[in-house]
């Protein structure tokens, strides 16, 4: 893998710099920055990721979270927050898959990487990460921020080679990339789309009332 790309992998996706300062004007907020953690009752290192993001009728940019396996996973902390497009759900684990999506009206550019901790033990670990499945400029004519918003849940971008063939994403992951189309068609976003309610003792939910 190419500097390039090793570092699409752990940071997110590269977009210009107009770009990002056009997404901070609409007040959507999206981290795909990943922390090492340390658990002190169970003495043990972990992975942090926070679920954010949402969209304006132009632009949709989001970050989520699965199971290597494409698998849903269940929230540490639900956040709620005043502001819509922020942060909604954090996820700690020793491994998991990060899915990225940004939107440009029908425009779509997709990152799904996989991230998990290495190292000796007893010392901090570092974090591996690998590109799962990345592709830039996918399609998708439906308006799903607007007149076709009934098929959010139902549609994806279209993703082509460079040879005009259809680049077909990992089958283990369509769920999850269902999901973040209608994440970044999401206006006002409040709610994490990826993420799930999981049980008492794997989740705690935190209130943000300022």
């Amino acid at each position: 893998m190419d500097k390039r790309l090793a570092l699409m992998a752990q940071r997110g996706l590269t977009l210009p710099e107009l770009t990002r300062k056009e997404i901070r004007k609409t007040g959507i907020f999206c981290r795909a920055t990943l922390q090492v953690v340390y658990q002190q009752q169970c003495r043990q290192w972990a992975l942090r990721g926070e679920e954010s993001g949402g969209a304006v009728a132009s632009i949709g940019h989001y970050v989520g979270f699965c199971g290597v396996d494409g698998q849903p996973l269940a929230w540490m902390q639900r956040v709620q927050n005043f502001m819509p497009n922020g942060v909604h759900a954090v996820l700690i684990g020793p491994e998991f898959c990060r899915v990225e999506l940004y939107r440009y009206e029908n425009t779509y550019d997709v990152l799904i990487t996989r991230h998990s901790l290495s190292g000796p033990q007893g010392a901090r670990p570092h974090v591996e990460s690998g590109i799962v499945f990345f592709r830039r400029a996918g399609t998708l004519a439906t308006e799903l921020w607007g007149k076709d918003s009934a098929f959010r849940g139902g549609a994806l971008p279209r993703f082509l080679k460079r040879n005009g063939e259809d680049e077909l994403p990992p089958e283990a992951f369509i769920d999850s990339l269902l999901k973040i189309t209608e994440a970044v068609c999401c206006l006002g976003c409040k709610h994490a789309h990826l993420l799930e309610f999981g049980s008492a003792a794997s989740r705690r939910e935190l209130q943000v009332t300022a």
